[in-house]
């Protein structure tokens, strides 16, 4: 509880200083139009995916847009739980919080260095985050989120080359309303919050949200007896607006949020017997994992440090201001728009490296005894300072040029502290990299007819880069400075055959920047070939948007075929103690192509149907120096990966594997979410019910780039089902549900652990094998229900 009331206390402090100090404030320009008076027709809803309000059917760019309404029923709690209601959209987990990544269409950078931005980019109210792991927390009072596919690197930026998550927060209203929300499970998820939004005056609104959460998690750890794999967190957000009159418009938004997870944590679920951990014989795997119940329902550990995870905090506003000229002005009904917002982000991370609870120190095989009664662990922190500038004019939008052109900066410093042993890899490292941007784009719209439409736009990015590296353990120093330039652009024809069928062909041009590869085992060899090559992209894409039988239906698809030169990403290698280090590479050329849909449809008044579909092929095309799995035979590969001694440290994997023609890893080649609400009104109750389904289903993927035939997951289905009552004024909603109703088991990651586990002396066993799990929030079923109290 005091935790709660310092970090409430520090946000209440942070927003009256901001209100008492500065009067600018961010307008929001893309609200849903209202529900069509006609209840039998599907919501008109209107996206800003390019940076102008413009309704969804009428945008030649391939986006899926979640509504509040939608996120609501679905329980969206936070960016992961978006997943199974966009089929191109994947989140890859990692060891901790720092090193989650998020793709789209196969495309998306996972790695532990600070210095290599993402693939995709989270835009949160038109300020994107400078480091993507800030983005893996509560998504508090959200309107509307975007998901844009494919390269948006013209509008959005260098880290925007796979596609945007576009997400637009709720406005202040302008009568007073509010909310409050409860949730409640049966695993012991709580979640509560409040809003409330309203007039100050004629000329000054104000909203302000507030949510905690909290899940201990879905798995146990058998020596401490306690749940992890779980986090909570407090999430607040304000908007002050003011329109002090009928041409400008301020608002300030500050906004805070705490996070504490302990996720990361994988468990057994296969293993040979009779094996010891690191061939330790008074170690036998049946000692190291008593009690565990090895298999596919494992939801058990065994750990005596902190279990992989992070606490993190960011504190930040962003100010901003439009201007709307008036009549008399050259630039008539043109609106300019500044965009200023500055975050702190901060992670404190920790992992129990061995993995287990055992004082294996004792008896590993070092060149003498160590002396220390433990196991292996690390800690260490991430901090990243963002400051962003952009200045905007946005044309008029009922003539037959629209267009948007822009400035933008944005200056990110970032810092990570390391330290890890005590005595087997131990490593002890500080590095820091500064990204400096600066950008002039441009996106427009010709209308030739009132059917044929030229699209169009461009960017030119100068990027300045530098890193330090200091590493305490071996004493080592390297440092660089960089710059790079860029352009990007995009051309389109567009055909609207009837104001409801629009068919679209685009190209576009995708580019991410050079990066530094800045993890635990930088060496001299490594640090004189910096910079990592840049990755670029091209992009081609045909598409149709439909709204048929009087808006009862809407029907979109989209045809992609891309091409990634130097794709950045990154490759494992197994460490003695049975972890794994990830270093960045780089992919000469890779292509992803495949078929997207999204339909919704209204076949009665009170029947809502959607679904939505995703053929993703991505393919390696060029990579000879792939990583090799452990106990690859292949040619090129000739068993188990030679490590390095720890007091040489070098990442690069002697054993390599030409991986063309091979998949890229975690990425579903066929992915479809089905989804239906029906609503039932009582006439002789004061409430109406309500009941709704959803259904996710994906094929097979490899977790690993290696290619490693045991870390795959099969293919499943999860289904999910609601219901509940709404009374007739909407002053509250029940809702009662299950998630994952059939108890189908699956994970978000499957690990080799093979190498942890040897013959007495530290053989492998031919033909051993060993995998891990990284559990999902609904691996296993579980209920809940929800309140809701408007007033």
């Amino acid at each position: 509880m005091s935790e709660f009331r310092r970090d409430l206390m520090a946000y209440v402090a942070m927003a009256t200083l901001a209100a008492t100090t500065s009067r600018v404030a961010t307008a929001n320009e893309a609200e849903a139009d209202s529900a069509p008076a006609d209840s039998s027709q599907l919501e008109v809803i209107t996206i800003t995916a390019t940076k102008r309000a413009e309704r969804l059917q009428d945008v030649p760019v391939a986006v899926t847009a979640l509504t509040a309404q939608t996120l609501e029923r679905a329980n969206v709690r936070e960016l992961g739980d978006l997943v199974k209601m966009s089929p191109g959209l994947v989140v890859t987990y990692g060891s901790q919080p720092g090193n989650f990544a998020i793709s789209m269409r196969g495309i998306g950078t996972f790695s532990n260095g600070i210095a290599v931005e993402s693939d995709v980019a989270v835009v949160i109210d038109d300020v994107p985050l400078g480091f993507q792991a800030a983005a893996f927390s509560d998504l508090t009072d959200v309107e509307r989120v975007e998901v844009l596919r494919g390269p948006q690197s013209t509008l959005f930026g260098k880290s925007a080359i796979a596609g945007v998550l576009n997400i637009t927060t709720a406005a202040p209203t302008a009568e007073w309303t509010g909310k409050a929300t409860g949730y409640f499970t049966n695993d012991d998820e709580k979640r509560g919050g409040f809003t409330v939004s309203g007039p100050l005056s004629d000329t000054v609104r104000v909203r302000l949200t507030v949510n905690d959460s909290d899940y201990k998690g879905n798995i146990t750890n058998l020596t401490t007896g306690q749940k992890i794999d779980g986090s909570s967190g407090l999430t607040a957000r304000a908007k002050l607006e003011w329109r002090p009159n009928d041409n400008l418009t301020v608002t300030l938004s500050p906004r805070f949020y705490r996070n504490e997870s302990t996720c990361c944590s994988s468990v057994t679920t296969s293993l040979t017997p009779g094996l010891y951990y690191q061939g330790i014989t008074q170690l036998p795997a049946s000692y190291v994992l008593r009690g565990i119940p090895i298999g596919p329902d494992n939801h058990y550990i065994r750990m005596d440090y902190r279990p992989g995870g992070g606490d993190s905090r960011n504190i930040g506003g962003t100010a901003r201001a439009d201007y709307h000229f008036g009549d008399t002005s050259i630039l008539k009904d043109h609106t300019l728009s500044s965009i200023t917002s500055g975050d702190h982000w901060r992670l404190l991370d920790y992992q129990d490296q061995d993995g287990n609870d055992t004082h294996f120190l004792l008896y590993y095989p070092l060149t003498k005894p160590s002396g220390i009664d433990g196991g292996a662990y690390q800690y260490g922190y991430f901090h990243a300072n963002s400051v962003t500038q952009e200045f905007r004019l946005t044309s008029p939008g009922d003539q037959r040029l629209r267009y948007v052109a822009g400035l933008w900066y944005a200056r990110n410093a970032l810092d990570r502290y390391l330290w890890k042993g005590p005595v087997l890899n131990v490593n002890e490292y500080w590095t820091s990299s500064d990204n400096t941007n600066y950008a002039a784009f441009g996106n427009g719209t010709l209308d030739l007819t009132d059917k044929l439409s030229l699209t169009g736009g461009v960017r030119y990015n100068i990027q300045k880069i530098n890193y330090r590296f200091s590493n305490y353990t071996f004493n080592r120093n390297f440092g660089d400075v960089n710059q790079d330039r860029s352009t990007t652009g995009k051309a389109g024809v567009e055909y609207k055959w009837t104001p409801d069928i629009m068919t679209y062909v685009t190209w576009s041009t995708g580019y991410k920047g050079q990066a530094y590869d800045l993890i635990s085992t930088l060496n001299a060899k490594e640090a004189a070939t910096f910079p990592i090559t840049r990755e670029t992209a091209t992009n081609y894409e045909v598409g149709i948007k439909s709204s048929l039988f009087d808006r009862r239906l809407y029907f979109n698809l989209d045809v992609f075929d891309a091409d990634y030169h130097g794709f950045q990403t990154s490759v494992t290698q197994n460490l003695p103690d049975g972890t794994f280090l990830t270093a960045l590479a780089s992919v000469g050329h890779m292509r992803t192509r495949g078929v997207e849909m999204d339909a919704a449809a209204k076949p009665l008044s009170n029947l809502t149907l959607n679904a939505s579909f995703a053929y993703t092929d991505a393919t390696i095309v060029e990579f000879p120096n792939g990583p090799c799995y452990w106990n690859n035979q292949s040619p090129g590969c000739s068993g188990p990966n030679p490590v390095t001694p720890p007091d040489q440290p070098q990442k690069i994997v002697p054993n390599t594997a030409n991986l063309a023609g091979q998949p890229l890893n975690n990425v579903p080649k066929f992915k479809y979410n089905l989804g239906g609400e029906y609503d039932q009104p009582l006439p002789d109750l004061p409430f109406s019910a309500f009941a709704g389904f959803a259904y996710t289903w994906q094929s097979a993927v490899n977790f690993t780039l290696s290619q490693d035939p045991i870390t795959v997951q099969r293919a499943y289905g999860i289904a999910n089902f609601s219901l509940g009552i709404n009374d007739n004024h909407d002053h509250y909603k029940l809702s009662l549900f299950v998630n994952n109703a059939f108890d189908k088991r699956y994970s978000v990651g499957t690990g080799d652990i093979t190498s942890g586990f040897l013959l007495a002396g530290g053989t492998a066993l031919s033909g051993s094998s060993g995998t891990s799990a990284t559990l999902a929030r609904d691996a296993f079923r579980y209920f809940g229900g929800r309140i809701d109290v408007q007033f």
